[in-house]
């Protein structure tokens, strides 16, 4: 691997041509992390190029990605991408495509003669694409054009279960899909769903016009649905007993872009069927009005900002883990939060904890509810907190635990001492202790002012975040991103 050129140590980041990020500070709380962090380099050498397939003209045409919206690591370290890349505003192969962003056009897909990848792509940990699958068809015609007709609409998350099954939703659509990745490769451009959890081109909601699609993403007070979603960006998979029905593989659906819950699937079956067991959750309201703020109360998510949940993780020690991205928290559960909520009603289901990302005001939640990292940045001096935030406000976009076995889940034998967050306002990954919300470091260089741009090491809209059994993290990043970036474990630090 070739990545020495660039290094992050005990927060700094070292660039080729002399840059570097300032790391290594005393915090707030007067720590330092100069012997605590784990330090990473990035790997410019991964992904490897992407396969050039040759088409019915004799030429070959170099898959292009587009928007990497999720990834998800398997039992065998290999990396899942979710892609937006047939969404897209041109004509390739006879099929007009939609209007999503990420577009594939103009020089990506005729001059250079590339084409968009599948809608599903796996790398090994070598960076070698080892499948790509997804059926990409577009409904062409009348109010819901432009729409995918078959996979979840506006690519988002993806989860690789205990079994091996691949799990993908979407934020512009009320479905999550479940796929055996070994038949949806072998299948290609016709692969098939094994279980759908939602209803295609239906939300949690009331249709606004003809477009039945236009229910997504409307704000939903209600959101009670025990069939129907409404633009869930997440998903994870237990493999441990459910709390409450005490059978295996129940899925926790952060269903966070139109609604504002963790709802939870149960399955008696093995996994062929899912049934609505519970939820929790409710939108912030502040005042009698919606609202974005540090403030609002425990348990509840941000009004409006995108993804309200946007990210559910299952950690080791029996929790659930919510991206609260809106207000830059993360909410940590207790897995059988809302079983009240199988007779009807909606409890509020007060967090164990809340962990504040970044420069974070003040809050006041029940006593019975502890918040750590309010202070992580807000005490630091001037010029400490300019050179690692671009932006005074942070967003909790994503986040993963290092070292972490994901497919495991609940099961992971790692300590899950440190979690990695991804920051999309700020386009930085923090290396955080899970405890206590310091920061310890960073991942990615956005974060300072001016952003350096798209060199290796360097984040655009970074969006969702990976860690493999061996440490590696992993980057997705979409809208101006549209890759992918590994980052290597070199030095044995804090979490190990």
């Amino acid at each position: 691997m070739k990545f020495r050129k660039y290094a992050y140590i005990a927060g700094a980041v070292v660039v080729a041509a002399g840059f570097s990020i300032a790391g290594g500070r005393s915090l707030a709380d007067g720590s330092s992390n100069k012997t605590q962090t784990p330090a990473f380099a990035v790997d410019p050498s991964w992904p490897q190029p992407l396969p050039a397939p040759v088409g019915n003209d004799g030429k070959a045409h170099t898959w292009v990605q587009g928007e990497v919206a999720g990834n998800c690591i398997d039992q065998h370290d290999n990396v899942y991408t979710f892609n937006r890349g047939w969404e897209v505003g041109v004509t390739i192969g006879g099929v007009l495509q939609g209007n999503e962003s990420g577009a594939i056009n103009g020089n990506d897909a005729i001059a250079g003669g590339a084409i968009p990848s599948p809608p599903v792509v796996a790398f090994d940990t070598e960076g070698k694409v080892v499948a790509g699958w997804g059926n990409p068809t577009l409904i062409q015609t009348g109010a819901d054009y432009g729409y995918a007709a078959y996979m979840p609409h506006g690519a988002h998350g993806c989860y690789v279960d205990y079994q091996g099954y691949v799990w993908v939703g979407g934020n512009g659509d009320g479905i999550v899909q479940k796929y055996n990745p070994a038949a949806a490769n072998a299948a290609g451009a016709n692969a098939t769903f094994v279980t759908q959890i939602g209803t295609k081109g239906m939300c949690d909601g009331t249709p606004t016009n003809s477009n039945p699609f236009s229910s997504c993403g409307e704000m939903n007070d209600a959101y009670t649905s025990h069939t129907l979603l409404n633009e869930p960006p997440d998903i994870a998979v237990d493999p441990l007993p459910d709390p409450v029905t005490g059978t295996p593989g129940s899925v926790y659906i952060a269903d966070g872009y139109g609604n504002h819950r963790v709802v939870v699937y149960t399955t008696s079956d093995g996994g062929k069927t899912y049934t609505y067991n519970r939820q929790w959750g409710t939108t912030c309201i502040i005042n009698g009005a919606p609202s974005n703020s540090q403030a609002c109360p425990a348990g509840t998510f941000g009004a409006t900002g995108g993804g309200h949940p946007h990210c559910v993780v299952l950690g080791n020690d029996g929790n659930v883990y919510a991206c609260d991205r809106p207000n830059s928290r993360i909410q940590v559960f207790d897995r059988s939060c809302g079983a009240a909520s199988m007779n009807g009603s909606q409890p509020v289901c007060l967090p164990k904890k809340i962990i504040n990302i970044g420069l974070n005001a003040g809050q006041t939640p029940p006593s019975n509810v502890s918040v750590v990292g309010n202070n992580a940045f807000k005490n630091a001096a001037p010029e400490d907190a300019a050179a690692i935030l671009g932006s005074l406000t942070t967003r909790a976009c994503d986040m993963d635990f290092w070292p972490n076995v994901d497919y495991l889940a609940t099961k992971s034998p790692t300590n899950q001492n440190t979690i990695v967050d991804v920051d999309l306002n700020n386009d930085n990954v923090w290396v955080m202790d899970s405890k206590t919300a310091n920061v310890l470091g960073a991942l990615g260089a956005c974060g300072i002012i001016p952003c350096p741009g798209h060199n290796a090491g360097h984040f655009a809209y970074s969006h969702t975040g990976a860690v493999d059994s061996k440490g590696n993290v992993y980057i997705a990043e979409t809208i101006t991103g549209r890759r992918i970036q590994k980052f290597v474990q070199v030095k044995s630090g804090y979490g190990n």
